[in-house]
């Protein structure tokens, strides 16, 4: 990932950060195109934007994140959401906020799915982990689409492994994935 730093005026106040979408970091995670749009080191470590975009079945395991609050923001198609075990449908418009240690997941249901996963951590001294575990675990994507099944096959990280990265990047398995 790209050093980030503020622009400053003459004074050296703080202006704003402009991230070009050539230095945002794509990955192709199971199945689907992550995007992270801003990364923690942005936020001075308060939160991360991954824009996720997926075919019907786009889909993650449950699991827990051990500081970090989600938030999903779906802009286009329909996601079964399961959130401590109870499931919504969130469609176009919807928002769905997961507290830190709460298990969930998602499937999407619709042909196409897009939506926003905000992932924040109110505590000092943590920061959000996914855009890091994004950045160091899942090889990039080669291009700003959803993979071929031939690319995805040939990008696709072991579910098992990721599992076992959950100490490393603070998030912990809760069961298999939900199915349309």
């Amino acid at each position: 990932m790209t050093q980030l730093e503020f622009a400053r005026d003459d004074q050296g106040n703080e202006q704003g950060l402009f991230i070009p979408e050539a230095d945002q970091i794509a990955v192709w995670l199971l199945g689907g195109l992550a995007q992270v749009r801003v990364p923690g080191a942005a936020t001075r470590n308060s939160f991360t934007v991954v824009e996720h975009t997926g075919k019907r079945g786009y889909t993650t395991p449950l699991h827990v994140h051990d500081f970090e609050d989600e938030v999903f923001i779906v802009l286009d198609g329909t996601l079964r959401m399961i959130c401590d075990g109870k499931e919504q449908i969130a469609e176009a418009g919807s928002t769905m906020i997961v507290p830190r240690t709460v298990p969930h997941g998602f499937v999407a249901t619709s042909q196409d799915a897009r939506f926003l996963t905000i992932h924040s951590t109110p505590q000092p001294d943590r920061r959000p982990q996914f855009d890091l575990f994004l950045d160091a675990e899942i090889p990039r994507a080669k291009a700003l689409t959803l993979p071929t099944e031939e690319a995805a096959a040939e990008a696709a990280v072991d579910l098992d492994h990721i599992i076992a990265l959950g100490t490393k990047y603070a998030y912990g398995y809760a069961g298999p994935a939900p199915t349309p």
